[in-house]
C-alpha cells in the first residue's frame, strides 16, 4: 500500500531509549499516557520606514522538547532521569510499629539495627504519649530494656498497654534504591517512539516512528504523591539537541511494516 498523504494519530506510542555511545538498547516504555513534541524558534525583524513596519524576518534559536508521561515507574527510566543507577541490595530503613504488652513484655516484628530510636505510650486517641527510655525498668517507671526483639517494661505496666516503637531494620537483598545526588544529572540518548498512523482516505493503519537522534533529559522533575485523584505519573522531559553530524532534531517516518525490506 502507498503510505498516506493525509493521516491521523491517536496513540501515545511506545518509547525506546538507546545509548549514544554504542547504540545499545536500554529500555522500552510500553505504558505511556501522553507523548508530545514542542518545537519553537525565534524571529527577529528588521523594521523601518513610515510606521516602522516589519520588513525582513530573521529566524533562529530552533528548539524542540520531547515530553513523555508514563503511567508506570520503570527503574531504567528513573535511572536515566536522575543520572544514578538503581541500586539493588540491603538497605537500612526506618520502621515504626505498635506493640501490646503481656506480662510486662512485648516484641517488635523485625530485628532492630542498632539502638531503638524512640518508644512512646500510645494515647487513647492514637497520639504519642509518655516517652520511655532505655534503662532498667525495675528501677524507673518510664524505662524499658530490650533483648533481641523483645522489650521489657516496668512490672507495674498493665497488660494490653500499647507502645509505639521507632527503630531501624534492614531490608532483604532485593530492595531497590532510587536516589538523586548533587553531582549526577540525566544523560543524553537516542529516542524512538512507535505510534499507529491511520490513512484518512483508505482508513488503513500504518506504523509511524518519531525519532529523536539526541535527547537530553531536563534536570528539573517532580515526583508527586497524593491520596486522591489519578496515580502518580512519571514525567520524562527531554531537550532535542542538534546532532554533530546532522541538522535533524527530530523526524517522523510513516511506513508500511508489511513492506519492510
Amino acid at each position: 500500500m502507498t503510505t498516506p498523504n493525509r493521516w491521523a494519530i491517536r496513540d501515545s506510542g511506545e518509547a525506546s531509549f538507546f545509548s549514544l555511545v554504542d547504540n545499545h538498547a536500554i529500555v522500552t516504555l510500553p505504558s505511556l499516557k501522553t507523548t508530545g513534541v514542542e518545537t519553537t524558534g525565534t524571529t527577529v525583524y528588521a523594521r523601518g520606514g513610515r510606521g516602522n513596519a516589519k520588513l525582513v524576518g530573521f529566524s533562529s534559536d530552533r528548539e524542540s522538547k520531547l515530553k513523555l508521561q508514563d503511567a508506570i515507574f520503570d527503574n531504567h527510566a528513573v535511572a536515566m532521569l536522575t543520572g544514578n543507577d538503581i541500586v539493588t541490595g540491603v538497605h537500612k530503613v526506618d520502621v515504626h510499629e505498635i506493640i501490646t504488652t503481656t506480662s510486662d513484655k512485648a516484641s517488635v516484628i523485625n530485628t532492630p539495627v542498632g539502638a531503638i530510636i524512640s518508644v512512646y505510650v500510645v494515647n487513647a486517641d492514637g497520639t504519642n504519649g509518655t516517652e520511655y527510655t532505655l534503662g532498667t525498668p525495675a528501677t524507673n517507671p518510664t524505662e524499658f530494656s530490650i533483648v533481641s526483639k523483645e522489650l521489657t517494661f516496668p512490672a507495674a505496666t498493665a497488660d494490653g498497654t500499647k507502645f509505639r516503637v521507632y527503630y531501624f531494620a534492614n531490608t532483604d537483598a532485593t530492595a531497590k534504591t532510587v536516589k538523586v545526588t548533587s553531582d549526577m544529572f540525566g544523560g543524553s540518548f537516542r529516542v524512538v517512539i512507535d505510534v499507529l498512523v491511520v490513512d484518512e482516505y483508505t482508513k488503513a493503519a500504518y506504523q509511524g516512528q518519531l525519532i529523536i537522534p539526541n535527547g537530553k533529559f531536563e534536570d528539573n522533575f517532580n515526583l508527586a504523591f497524593a491520596a486522591t485523584g489519578d496515580p502518580s505519573m512519571l514525567d520524562l522531559n527531554l531537550e532535542c539537541l542538534k546532532s554533530p553530524t546532522s541538522t535533524t532534531m527530530w523526524e517522523l517516518v510513516i511506513y508500511d511494516d508489511a513492506l519492510l525490506a
